[in-house]
């Protein structure tokens, strides 16, 4: 596989067998610090290092403080390794402070009862989503590391505008296009503005996460999604209550796969307008 400015930036130099220095990149900030789905990769990518060749089934992190351009440690633990199923254990830190812990499970497929009682979302083609559409720097929602992907808005409504549902998503993909294996998808769970965003509340608000998990359905990467193909992304917040949300997501192939879903923990906090 070609190595992509995301490979570089997810990149781990060893110092140990279980301890890796990794340089965070300033290309994927938000408002407050580097992308959680960014971190999520690095994370991943230690830990698939310790693993070897393995399919991620569950990731899940916790957000301890917010990260920041530059050098970060990573402590890797394999919990167990097994013939069908491992586990690892993870922490990120940047000098004394902890920046997340995570733990995720590997597994490869099993052949089993399958179903599945929704479908994918229909919308535009990605040829026919107008270029007033795609993210860019005049759209409100549009922060540094999104230059990183080409996102195009198909699924509720353009902020500022609102509706009655927190419901946003569209087509998705790097922009130096990149294999969709496990840790480009952990990337892309996080890499839009959340349904928050476009829903009605009193004043503008923003959603830091406290924890994220991405449940793989579909092995990665699939032999009918190319490199340049787009992503279909769908992100719903139906219920927020004391202060917190909650945010679930899917990813699809254009072919109509289930490849992952995602869970995200937030905080509910006031914003300018043009703060993710």
């Amino acid at each position: 596989m070609k190595e992509t400015q995301f490979d570089k930036d997810i990149a781990l130099t060893p110092i140990s067998d279980n301890h890796y220095q990794v340089d965070i990149s300033d290309t994927w900030n938000v408002t407050i610090g580097p992308n959680g789905g960014y971190v999520a990769a690095i994370i991943l990518n230690g830990m698939k290092a310790q693993l070897g060749d393995v399919q991620t089934r569950s990731v899940t992190l916790h957000y301890l403080s917010a990260s920041v351009p530059g050098p970060a440690v990573l402590h890797v633990n394999v919990e167990k390794k097994g013939r069908s199923l491992s586990t690892c254990t993870a922490r990120l830190l940047q000098g004394e402070r902890t920046i997340a812990i995570s733990m995720a499970t590997f597994a490869s497929a099993r052949e089993f009862y399958s179903f599945r009682d929704f479908d994918m979302p229909v919308v535009p083609s990605p040829d026919d989503i107008a270029p007033t559409l795609r993210m860019n720097p005049n759209l409100v929602g549009h922060v540094p590391f999104r230059d990183h992907f080409d996102q195009r808005l198909a699924i509720g409504p353009i902020p500022p505008a609102t509706a009655d549902e927190g419901r946003v998503g569209g087509w998705t993909r790097f922009v130096n296009h990149r294999e969709y294996d496990d840790l480009a998808i952990v990337a892309i769970s996080d890499s839009w503005f959340p349904g928050l965003n476009v829903k009605d509340t009193p004043v503008p608000m923003h959603a830091p996460t406290v924890d994220h998990s991405v449940h793989f359905l579909t092995s990665v990467p699939l032999d009918s999604i190319k490199i340049d193909d787009f992503l279909l992304v769908e992100f719903t917040t139906h219920v927020a209550q004391e202060g917190y949300l909650l945010e679930n997501g899917k990813i699809w192939s254009t072919d109509g796969d289930l490849i992952a879903q995602s869970r995200q923990l937030a905080i509910m906090l006031p914003r300018d307008d043009q703060s993710n």
